[in-house]
C-alpha cells in the first residue's frame, strides 16, 4: 500500500513557509552594499562572481594607471621644488656678492682719495679733505668729486641689481610655495590610490576564491545530474527490455489508450507516453522524472489546462464527479486524515497510470480501492 509520504510536493502544503527568495536576497545585498565592493561567497551563481570580478578587475586596472600618471606628477613636482630651491639659494647668494663687491668698491674708493691727497698735497690737505674742509685744492676737490660720482653708479647698480634678484627670489619662494602644496596633493591622492588598489585588490582575490569554489561546485552539480540522467536513462532501458520480455507486465499505450480527440484523452496519452520512466519526488520532466500530482500536471498541460503541482491543490481546483461517471483522463485522489497526498489518472476499464513512489516506474496500474474522490479538470 502506497505510504502517505512518498508523493513529493504534495505534503509541503502542512509545512512552515520559509522565508521568500526575494526577501533572502534583499537582506544579502543589503549586506553587500556595507562593504567596500561587497563580499562574495560561493553560493552565489557563478555568472554573478564573474560579473563583480570583472568589474573590480576593471577598476584595479583603471586605478593602476592613475597610480602611474600620479607618480610621473609627482616626480616632476619634486624635480621643480628641487630647482626652484636652488634658484633661490644662488640669488640669495648673488646678492651677497653684489653687496660685497659694492662694500668693496667703496673702501677702494676712499684709499683712492686718501692716496691723492697725499701724492698731490700735505698731510693738512689730506685732513682737509677727510674732515670736509672747504679750502681744500681745488683739483683735490675735483678728484673727490669723481670718486663720489662713480661711488653713487656703483651704488645705484647695487640697488638695480638687489632689487631685481629680491623680486626674483620673492615670485622664486611664491612658485616653491606652489610647488610644495601640489606635491603634498599629490603625494596624499597617490597614497590614497594606493590604498583603494591594497582593498581591490584582497577583495578581488576573495571574490575569486569564491568563483573557484561555485564553479567547482557547479561543475559537481552538472556531474551528478548527468550521473542521475544516465541512471534514469539505464533504467529507462531496463524496463523497455523488461517490458518487451514480459508484454503483460506493462501494458504500453497503444493498447490501452482510447482513440479520440478530447483533452482527457489527450491528457491520457501524454502521461502513457512517459510509462517506464522513473519516479522523481518534485519531477515534473518528461523523460527524466515524475511525482504523482507532477505528471498529472504536465499530461494536462498537453491538453492545454492548467494545473497545480500538488495532490492536494489539484483537488481543490477542479470540479468533482461520482466514481460512477469516471471518463479517460479524470484524476482519482486518495487522502488520509482528510489531506490528499496521492493522485492518479483514470485510463479507462478499472485502470490508471500512476507514478506511484520513490524506486518505482510510472505504470498502469488497477485502481487501488478507498479512493476519497475523483474530479475532472
Amino acid at each position: 500500500m502506497l505510504h502517505p509520504t512518498g508523493c513529493g510536493p504534495e505534503r509541503m502544503s502542512r509545512r512552515p513557509r520559509r522565508l521568500p527568495v526575494g526577501a533572502a536576497l534583499l537582506v544579502t545585498a543589503g549586506m553587500l552594499l556595507a562593504t567596500l565592493c561587497g563580499v562574495a561567497s560561493a553560493s552565489q551563481p557563478v555568472s554573478t562572481l564573474q560579473s563583480k570580478s570583472s568589474v573590480l578587475a576593471a577598476k584595479i586596472a583603471t586605478i593602476q594607471v592613475k597610480l602611474q600618471v600620479l607618480g610621473e606628477e609627482y616626480d616632476q613636482a619634486a624635480t621643480r621644488e628641487a630647482l626652484l630651491k636652488r634658484d633661490i639659494h644662488k640669488d640669495l647668494r648673488s646678492i651677497a656678492t653684489t653687496r660685497a663687491t659694492v662694500g668693496t668698491d667703496r673702501q677702494s674708493l676712499e684709499r683712492e682719495v686718501i692716496d691723492a691727497y697725499v701724492n698731490d698735497g700735505t698731510s693738512s690737505g689730506a685732513l682737509s679733505v677727510l674732515t670736509g674742509k672747504e679750502d681744500a685744492y681745488p683739483a683735490q676737490q675735483t678728484y673727490v668729486e669723481a670718486a663720489a660720482g662713480k661711488l653713487s653708479a656703483a651704488v645705484s647698480t647695487l640697488r638695480v641689481s638687489e632689487h631685481a634678484l629680491i623680486a626674483r627670489t620673492t615670485q622664486l619662494r611664491h612658485d616653491g610655495a606652489q610647488s610644495r602644496l601640489a606635491l603634498k596633493t599629490l603625494g596624499a591622492a597617490r597614497d590614497h590610490a594606493n590604498k583603494l588598489d591594497t582593498q581591490l585588490t584582497a577583495t578581488l582575490a576573495g571574490i575569486n576564491g569564491s568563483l573557484a569554489a561555485a564553479v567547482a561546485r557547479e561543475e559537481q552539480q552538472q556531474a551528478a545530474q548527468a550521473a542521475a540522467q544516465a541512471a534514469a536513462k539505464k533504467t529507462i532501458e531496463e524496463a523497455k527490455q523488461q517490458s518487451e520480455a514480459s508484454p503483460s507486465t506493462a501494458p504500453s499505450a497503444a493498447t490501452t489508450t482510447p482513440s479520440g480527440d478530447g483533452p482527457g484523452l489527450v491528457a491520457v496519452r501524454a502521461a502513457e507516453s512517459q510509462i517506464g520512466v522513473p519516479y522523481v519526488w518534485g519531477g515534473a520532466s518528461p523523460g527524466y522524472g515524475f511525482d504523482c500530482s507532477g505528471l498529472a500536471m504536465w499530461s494536462w498541460g498537453q491538453a492545454g489546462v492548467s494545473l497545480p503541482h500538488s495532490a492536494e491543490d489539484q483537488y481543490l481546483s477542479i470540479e468533482h464527479i461520482p466514481f460512477s461517471d469516471l471518463q479517460p483522463g479524470d484524476l482519482v485522489f486518495y487522502a488520509s486524515g482528510g489531506y490528499v497526498y496521492h493522485v492518479v489518472m483514470y485510463i479507462g476499464d478499472g485502470k490508471v497510470v500512476q507514478a506511484e513512489q520513490t524506486g518505482t516506474l510510472i505504470q498502469i496500474t488497477t485502481m487501488w480501492p478507498g479512493a476519497y474522490a475523483a474530479g475532472r479538470p
